[in-house]
C-alpha cells in the first residue's frame, strides 16, 4: 500500500515529507498550477527542486519518435525523471523504447486489462488506471483492477498499479482492496485520509489521562463534550 503525491508545488513538499514513493504529474495540474508562465522543461525543474523523490511528468506527441525525443530531452535534467505516457499504441511503443534505456514509464489513462497486459510486456514501469473515470463510463474499475492484479501475480516483475481518478477516501480504500499497489493522489484527499472522527475521539479521550501526569499540558484540547475512555 503505497502512495504517490500530486498537486502544487507546495503540495508536492507537503506530500513529500509525508513519504510518499513518488510524484505524479498531469496536464490538468500543469494548467492549474503554472497557469502558461513556463515551458514544460521548465514546469519539471521546478517540481525537481520541490522535492527529493523521481518524478514522472506526462508526456504528449503526436507519434512514438515524438515522445521518445521529448522523454530523452527532458530526462537530461535529471535521472530522478520518469514519464507519464498515454496507455495506446504510440504511447506503448514510446514506453518499450524508453524502458530499454533505463528511463521509467507509466502507461497512464488506462482502463482494461487488455491494455495493462501489453504494459507488462513491453516492460512498463507501472500503470495508472483511472477509477472515477472508467466508473462514469459505465467500466467495473475496481473489478478490473482485481483481474490485472491477479494477471500480474503471476509475472516475475510487473508493472506496479497505480491507482488514480479516486475521489474519496472510500475510493482510495476500495482501491487497495481490489489489488492496487499504490494509489496517486492530491495532497487535499492526503489529507483527508490522515483523520478519523474516533481518532480524534480517542485523543480527546487520553487528553483526561494527560492532565493527569505531572507538566503536560493539554489546554489545546478541548474534551468537554466527550464521554467514555480511550480503550
Amino acid at each position: 500500500m503505497r502512495i504517490y503525491g500530486a498537486g502544487s508545488l507546495e503540495d508536492i513538499r507537503k506530500c513529500s515529507e509525508l513519504g510518499v514513493k513518488g510524484i505524479l504529474t498531469n496536464p490538468q495540474g500543469f494548467e492549474q498550477y503554472f497557469e502558461n508562465k513556463h515551458t514544460l522543461a521548465e514546469i519539471t525543474q521546478m517540481i525537481l527542486d520541490s522535492t527529493h523523490l523521481p518524478v514522472y511528468i506526462q508526456i504528449h506527441g503526436r507519434d512514438s519518435k515524438t515522445l521518445v525525443d521529448r522523454g530523452r530531452i527532458l530526462h537530461k535534467i535529471s535521472d530522478r525523471v520518469g514519464f507519464k505516457i498515454i496507455a495506446d499504441e504510440k504511447g506503448f511503443k514510446a514506453i518499450s523504447v524508453l524502458q530499454r534505456e533505463g528511463i521509467d514509464c507509466i502507461a497512464t489513462t488506462l482502463f482494461t486489462p487488455a491494455q495493462a497486459a501489453v504494459a507488462a510486456s513491453i516492460g512498463a514501469f507501472g500503470i495508472c488506471p483511472f477509477v472515477s473515470r472508467a466508473e462514469a463510463a459505465g467500466i467495473d474499475a475496481l473489478s478490473m483492477l482485481e483481474t490485472v492484479k491477479i494477471g500480474y501475480e503471476k509475472l516475475e516483475n510487473p508493472p506496479e498499479i497505480i491507482a488514480v481518478s479516486l475521489k474519496t477516501v472510500e475510493d482510495v480504500e476500495l482501491a487497495f482492496s481490489s489489488g492496487a499497489d499504490a494509489v496517486g493522489l492530491r495532497y487535499p484527499l492526503l489529507q483527508k485520509m490522515m483523520h478519523h472522527p474516533l481518532s480524534e475521539k480517542a485523543e480527546k479521550l487520553f487528553s483526561r489521562n494527560w492532565a493527569k501526569v505531572k507538566g503536560e499540558d493539554v489546554s489545546y484540547i478541548n474534551a468537554d463534550n466527550v464521554k467514555g475512555v480511550a480503550e
